[in-house]
């Protein structure tokens, strides 16, 4: 991905989560906004979430959770900090799939909550330094909150994979299509030429 693409896609859906706010008449401190954003930039980037990630491979989130407690300090925060973002993602965005499944969404929420919630006592007790404890927190006390504005950007049709839209802005390079500039231009990306003297369609 672009530089100038991945730029957009975190202004494009710091745009989405604003919206979604708005929508739900809901707010949350300026850390949690930009955190939710980055998020769904960050996961936008996958095809899908579990095969993508070596950590999950053959593991619940439950049993991962548990392991996470058997490692050093650094590596239970990267896992913690996955696990909670993972499961508030699924939650949001994918909530409605959990009623095909064995497994509720309680118990992927109750996850979450609970790797943001042993995330925070991480940074609380200075056992690691990332000096953001009161996201994680906001992110574990208000989780079901973060989650309906997730789901907010996906019913208003504010996610989309960036190889969907990396797609639309190649081809847009190659053909200069106006059907597809227009398309990017509502996803809140201007399309910029990578030779500005290229012979424009």
């Amino acid at each position: 991905m672009t530089r100038l693409l991945e730029s957009s896609l975190k202004e494009y859906f710091r745009e989405a989560v604003n919206e979604a706010l708005q929508e739900l008449d809901m707010e949350i401190s300026e850390l949690a906004h930009f955190y939710l954003a980055d998020l769904l930039t960050r996961f936008s980037e996958m095809k899908t979430v579990r095969e993508t990630n070596p950590v999950f491979q053959n593991r619940t989130f439950a049993e991962l959770y548990l392991q996470s407690h058997l490692l050093a300090p650094s590596q239970k925060a990267a896992v913690l900090k996955l696990l909670g973002d993972t499961a508030l993602f699924l939650t949001g965005l994918f909530g409605d799939s959990f009623r095909r499944k064995l497994v509720d969404i309680d118990y992927y929420g109750k996850i979450g909550q609970a790797s943001y919630s042993a995330l925070v006592t991480l940074i609380a007790y200075r056992v690691i330094t990332w000096g953001v404890e009161e996201v994680f927190e906001e992110l574990s006390e208000r989780f079901w909150d973060m989650k309906d504005i997730l789901a907010q950007v996906g019913e208003s049709g504010g996610f989309i994979a960036s190889h969907d839209v990396l797609r639309i802005y190649e081809r847009w390079l190659k053909t200069h299509s106006r059907r597809d500039a227009r398309k990017l231009k509502s996803l809140g990306i201007i399309p910029i030429d990578q030779d500005p003297y290229a012979f424009k369609h």
